[in-house]
């Protein structure tokens, strides 16, 4: 076989391989494009027709029936259905591909290259009442049949094309064949010859000869055409996907990431964990640092940050590639933990809050700038708007109570797929804590406030775990990372129990001031609680000899007067009998609870700070936060706020009989 008939059988198997792989890659883009079109039409009309049916003025059974069967004659639905909360179908239709298209694929075809039918589903609600679930079904036989008329068209086009390529290439070998061999024959005949034989003062083929130069200058302008389109690919690459600052990945990488982790895809796992940390004071940084300095600590925040999870990548907490932090605007940072489950995430966030802590930086009115700390996990059952959700819930509960710890939401057993070996590595870890009590402490803090009565200092205690690391030496969990795992596990009594005993030998060791140790909602709950709490302060008061009872004031949160109003009573009851006093935290949060305060001994209650600076600005709201401080001081109990308040606002709440920080 001559070397021009490989040449052109070579030629036309590369052509054909190449004309299939257009044809089977168009094809699949084709199809995907039009799944996730039909997967978008249908999220699109089931949203827009779930808003509609929300709407009050269409909450009328006819007018909802009307609005649907309008969007079901569009004939671009295969099914729709409206489901009651009950379970009861309200509105039904169906029909089939062939009645929703008049045209369809042959059936090889649509079973060669089938296309989905996605379902949507969407929640309808009239205020605060769910009414139904509405859900329905696009039809894919118009889908379908364009699908089955396109890739027809592509390939008679591709066919085509090839015949045609194979055609301008059979015609251009044969001609480069005869003035080839015309050339070299020429050039051959005259050698050994003494007669030179003319040739042609230019060959007919002169353009071979600057063909390579050509092709140097070509490939010169592609390189440097190929460096130029590199350059701008990653600058648009950094644009879309990395904040401008701090060159972090931005909330849309991030919210994409979060996504893949969720759907577990390429041997991810489909659980884990999403820390949220907010910089509350960024406009006040803004105001009293210069851009050039804000900037700059921006960036060192996420380099601190970055060095943290490097250094546990590292250490083999978990693989490198599973967790990343971000930058989801301007004051919010996102830390997305992929599969790390159990304590380990507690001590992970453990560190990047005390460096975060060691970040702040003075302000003017305020000793430190704040962060607000937000915790949860997630499962493959939950979806990104549920997981920010949770988080948003928890950054407006810790912002509202003014503290630095780290507000953790859980996501709910019953719709989580939980991970067997975080769930056995915290129960092991509590049950170890439990069983060596050395490993409990209180994190006391002193508090000083002003108000009409003067000065009043005491101090508030948080529980404490102490775990070894690596290097062995000890480190602090912050009672707020392991005490709604401990709530889950039905282990919050004990832990609370054992808040209290700490308490009490603190107060004897201090022989002064009073401490206040708070309880959680859930031991209110459990049957043993004040059975247990009633022996301890049994055991305690037959040997106290410091009045440490008198001292000791029990906190929780103001929600429990609505959820758990007999449990609370009869703890306030019981305690009160010993000398013990109760408090309430986040009144503001639990406007409810007014109505059981008359009957709560209590000895003060707390108010959030932003709270009362919302109060200041909004008469609607300062209505219910005098209402408040004053029922609260009509039962002759203190009104503590809490939170970083200005001079002015301070001094107005002074007056009107509530005690602020000093």
């Amino acid at each position: 076989m001559s070397l021009l008939k490989r040449l052109l059988l070579s030629v036309t198997a590369a052509m054909l391989i190449i004309l299939a792989g257009t044809l089977a890659f168009s094809i699949g883009a084709a199809r995907q494009y039009l799944d996730s079109q039909l997967r978008s039409e249908s999220e699109n009309m089931v949203s827009s027709l779930a808003l509609s049916l929300s709407q009050p003025a269409n909450q009328d059974p006819v007018t909802r029936e009307l609005l649907m069967t309008a969007l079901f004659d569009s004939g671009q639905l295969h099914e729709i259905r409206l489901t009651a909360s009950d379970g009861a179908d309200l509105f039904a239709r169906q029909q089939s591909d062939e009645e929703l298209a008049g045209q369809e694929a042959p059936q090889w075809f649509s079973r060669l290259l089938p296309l989905t039918q996605p379902r949507a589903e969407r929640v309808i609600s009239d205020g605060w009442r769910q009414v139904g679930q509405i859900s329905l079904v696009v039809g894919n036989g118009s889908a379908s049949y364009a699908l089955w008329q396109g890739s027809l068209r592509m390939t008679v086009l591709i066919l085509a094309a090839g015949v045609a390529w194979a055609l301008f290439v059979a015609t251009l070998l044969k001609w480069f064949r005869r003035v080839l061999n015309e050339e070299i024959s020429a050039q051959v005949r005259t050698i050994g010859t003494q007669a030179r034989r003319r040739l042609p003062a230019h060959s007919r083929m002169a353009e071979l000869s600057s063909l390579v130069s050509v092709i140097d200058d070509t490939r010169e302008r592609a390189r440097v055409r190929q460096k130029e389109q590199t350059q701008r690919i990653e600058s648009l690459e950094l644009e879309i996907n990395r904040d401008p600052i701090t060159q972090l990945p931005n909330r849309r990488y991030f919210i994409n990431e979060l996504r893949k982790a969720l759907e577990g895809g390429a041997g991810k796992a489909s659980h884990g964990h999403v820390l949220l940390f907010r910089q509350r004071d960024l406009q006040a940084l803004n105001a009293s640092m210069t851009r050039a300095q804000v900037d700059a600590w921006l960036v060192n925040v996420g380099r601190r940050v970055g060095d943290v999870l490097a250094a546990q990548a590292a250490a083999g907490e978990y693989p490198q590639d599973s967790g990343f932090l971000a930058r989801l605007n301007g004051s919010d940072f996102a830390v997305l933990m992929p599969g790390l489950q159990g304590p380990r995430v507690t001590r992970l966030v453990q560190q990047i809050r005390q460096v975060l802590q060691s970040l702040r930086v003075p302000m003017g009115g305020v000793p430190w700038c704040r962060w607000a700390y937000a915790l949860t996990d997630y499962a493959s059952s939950s979806s990104t708007g549920e997981v920010f959700a949770r988080l948003d819930h928890a950054l407006m509960r810790t912002e509202s109570a003014g503290h630095a710890e780290v507000e953790y939401v859980v996501h709910s057993a019953r719709e989580a797929e939980r991970s067997s070996a975080g769930e056995s590595e915290w129960q092991h870890t509590l049950a170890a804590a439990l069983a060596e009590p050395q490993r409990l402490s209180l994190d006391v803090h002193e508090q000083t406030y002003l108000g009409p009565q003067g000065r009043v200092e005491h101090h508030e205690a948080w529980l404490q775990l102490h775990e070894n690391t690596r290097d062995g030496e000890s480190q602090a969990m912050a009672g707020s990372l392991f005490l709604p795992v401990a709530v889950r596990l039905g282990l919050s009594a004990e832990f609370d129990l054992s808040a209290v005993a700490l308490g009490l030998h603190w107060l004897t060791e201090q022989r002064g001031g009073q401490l206040i140790v708070r309880i959680s909602l859930p031991s209110l709950a459990q049957a043993d609680f004040l059975v247990d709490l009633n022996a301890l302060l049994d055991g305690w008061e037959r040997k106290d000899t410091a009045n440490t009872l008198s001292r000791l004031i029990l906190e929780l949160d103001a929600h429990g007067a609505v959820a758990y109003p007999d449990e609370l009573l009869a703890l306030c009851a019981q305690v009160r009998d010993r000398g013990v006093r109760t408090g309430l935290r986040r009144l503001d949060q639990a406007p409810g609870a007014l109505l059981h305060l008359h009957a709560l001994p209590l000895a003060y209650v707390k108010l959030g700070g932003d709270f009362v600076i919302q109060s200041h600005q909004n008469p609607g709201t300062r209505h219910l936060m005098m209402a408040m401080v004053s029922t609260a001081r009509e039962l002759g109990a203190s009104v503590y706020v809490t939170g970083f308040l200005d001079m002015k606002i301070a001094e107005w709440l002074v007056q009107h009989g509530a005690s602020v920080p000093a």
